[in-house]
C-alpha cells in the first residue's frame, strides 16, 4: 500500500470514529438524563415497565428483523463502491421494500401475541394495549435499520451522525413532557414517539442518498431480498447464542452466589463493554463498510486490517491506561463504594479489551465476505468456549477469575480468526501492527499489575507507565496522520 493512501485511512479512521463517537457520546448522556427523570417521576416500578417493554420489543426485533441492519450494509457498499448508480438505486428500493416487510411482520407478531406477552411479562392482562400500541414502534425501527444500513453503505457517515444526533435530542425533549405529565400512562406513547422521532430524521437524510428511482417487480424484490436475508439469518442466530450463553451463565452467577455478585459482575461488564466499547462501535460503523468494498482483494483486505488494528490499538491505549489507573474513581461516580469489590474483575478486562479489538477487526472480514455459515461457526466456538471459561473462572476465583475468562476469550478468538483469515481467505496481515500491539499491551499489563498490587513503588510503576503509553500512543497516531 502506498504511504499516501495509508496515511488517509488513519486519517479516515480517527476522524469518523471521533465523529461517530461523539454521536455515541451524546446518546449516552441523552440516556442519562431521560433515565434520572424517569427515576424521580415514575420510581423504581417505572423504570422496571420501561425495561421490561424494551426487552420485549428487542426480541421480537431480533427475531423478525431479519439480519437486514448489517448484512445489507455489505450488499450496498460493493454496489456503491462499484459506482453503477442504477444497480444502487435498484439494491436501494429492494432493502426498503423489505424492510417494510420486517417491519410488519413484527408489529403483526406483536399485536398477535399482547395478550401472552401481558400475562407472560406482567402477570395479568392491564398491558395489552400498550403492547398493542408497541407494534408501530417495531415497525419504525425496522424501517429506521433500513434507512441506517443506506447511509452506512453508501459512506454518508455525517449524515448517519446528524441524524443519530437529532433523533436522540429531539426524542428525549418530547418525551420527557409525557413522563411528567401522564407518569405511568406515559411510557408507551413515549417509547413510539420516540421510535418515530429517530425514523423521521434518519428517513430525512438517507431519503436523499438515492435520487434515481427505479421499477422493479416483487419477484426481483424477493430474489435479491433474500441474498441479504440469508446471510442476515446467520447474524441472528448468532446474536441469539450469544445472548443464549450470556443469560446461562448470569443464570450461574445467581444460583451460586446470589443477586449482589450478580450486580457487581453485570457493572464491570457494563463498563468495559459499553463505555470503553463505544470506540469500537464507533469504528465499526466506518470500518465495515469499507472493508465489504474491497472483499474480493486479499491483499486490500489485509491493509485494511492491519491499519484498523494499529488505530484502534494507538486509540484504546490511553483510554484502557487511564481507566485502570482511575478505576475506584471510576466506579465510585457510576456506582457506589460498595461496587468497588468489582476491581477485580475489571482489572483484567480491561487488559482484554485490547485484544478484542485485535480479533473484532478480523471478525469482521466473514461478514465482509458473506461468509454466514462460518461466521456462525466461529461465532458459536467463541461463545461456547466464553461460556466454559466464564464458568470455570468463576467457579476458581470468583469475579477475578471472571475477568481472566474474559481476557482468555478473547486472546483465542483472536488466534482462531487469524488462521480463519490465513487458511480460508488467504489474507497475509502487515507485521507494523503486531510491534504495535506488543507494546501496547505490555504497557497496559503492568499499568493493571502495578495497581492490583497497591504498594507505593508498584503505584509508581503504573503511573508512570500509564503515562508512558499514553504519550507514545498519541505521538505514533500523529506520526501517522502527518507522514
Amino acid at each position: 500500500m502506498q504511504q499516501g493512501e495509508s496515511t488517509s485511512m488513519y486519517r479516515r479512521i480517527v476522524k469518523t470514529t471521533g465523529m461517530l463517537g461523539g454521536v455515541q457520546v451524546l446518546s449516552i448522556l441523552c440516556s442519562i438524563v431521560r433515565n434520572k427523570c424517569i427515576a424521580m417521576w415514575l420510581g423504581p416500578a417505572g423504570v422496571g415497565i420501561i425495561g421490561l417493554y424494551n426487552t420485549s420489543i428487542e426480541m421480537i426485533g431480533a427475531l423478525t428483523g431479519l439480519g437486514l441492519r448489517q448484512s445489507a450494509v455489505r450488499n450496498i457498499s460493493r454496489t456503491h463502491a462499484s459506482g453503477d448508480g442504477q444497480a444502487l438505486a435498484f439494491l436501494v428500493t429492494v432493502l426498503r421494500r423489505w424492510s417494510w416487510l420486517a417491519g410488519l411482520l413484527g408489529a403483526v407478531v406483536m399485536l398477535s401475541t399482547a395478550p401472552l406477552l401481558s400475562r407472560f411479562t406482567f402477570g395479568d392482562d392491564r398491558h395489552i394495549w400498550g403492547y398493542v400500541w408497541l407494534s408501530c414502534a417495531l415497525l419504525f425501527n425496522a424501517l429506521t435499520s433500513g434507512d441506517q444500513a443506506i447511509l452506512q453503505g453508501t459512506q454518508r457517515l455525517k449524515q448517519l451522525s446528524k441524524a443519530g444526533v437529532a433523533g436522540n435530542v429531539v426524542a428525549l425533549l418530547f418525551s420527557l413532557p409525557l413522563y411528567y405529565c401522564f407518569r405511568m400512562e406515559g411510557i408507551v406513547p413515549s417509547l413510539v414517539l420516540s421510535s418515530g422521532v429517530t425514523f423521521f430524521f434518519v428517513w430525512i437524510y438517507s431519503r436523499k442518498t438515492v435520487v434515481r428511482k427505479v421499477e422493479i417487480s416483487w419477484r426481483e424484490t424477493c430474489k435479491e431480498g433474500r441474498v441479504m436475508v440469508v446471510l442476515g439469518v446467520y447474524m441472528t442466530v448468532s446474536g441469539f447464542l450469544t445472548t443464549l450463553f450470556n443469560y446461562l451463565f448470569v443464570g450461574f452467577i445467581q444460583r451460586t452466589a446470589g443477586a449482589a455478585d450478580l450486580g457487581y459482575y453485570q457493572a464491570g461488564y457494563a463498563i468495559v463493554t459499553r463505555y470503553v466499547g463505544l470506540v469500537l462501535a464507533a469504528m465499526a460503523t466506518d470500518y465495515y463498510p469499507r472493508l465489504a468494498a474491497v472483499g474480493d482483494d486479499p491483499d486490500r483486505l489485509g491493509a485494511q486490517m492491519s491499519r484498523q488494528i494499529e488505530a484502534a490499538l494507538l486509540m484504546l491505549a490511553p483510554v484502557v491506561s487511564a481507566f485502570l489507573l482511575l478505576q475506584e474513581w471510576i466506579i465510585r461516580v457510576l456506582y457506589t463504594a460498595e461496587f468497588l469489590c468489582m476491581e477485580s474483575y475489571f482489572s483484567w478486562a480491561m487488559v482484554g479489551v485490547l485484544f478484542k479489538s485485535i480479533s473484532w477487526a478480523m471478525g469482521f472480514v466473514l461478514l465482509a465476505k458473506g461468509d454466514g455459515k462460518l461466521y456462525l461457526a466461529t461465532e458459536l466456538a467463541s461463545d461456547f468456549c466464553g461460556f466454559l471459561l466464564n464458568v470455570g473462572g468463576y467457579y476458581l476465583w470468583g469475579l477475578e477469575g471472571a475477568g481472566v475468562a474474559y481476557l482468555l476469550n478473547f486472546v483465542l478468538y483472536g488466534a482462531m480468526m487469524w488462521w480463519v483469515c490465513r487458511r480460508y481467505y488467504g489474507i497475509r496481515l502487515g507485521r507494523s501492527w503486531f510491534g504495535v500491539a506488543v507494546w501496547v499491551v505490555a504497557g497496559c499489563s503492568i499499568v493493571s499489575t502495578g495497581y492490583r498490587l497497591a504498594t507505593t513503588l508498584s503505584l509508581s510503576v503504573a503511573v508512570g507507565c500509564a503515562v508512558a503509553v499514553s504519550v507514545a500512543a498519541l505521538w505514533q497516531l500523529k506520526r501517522r496522520l502527518a507522514l
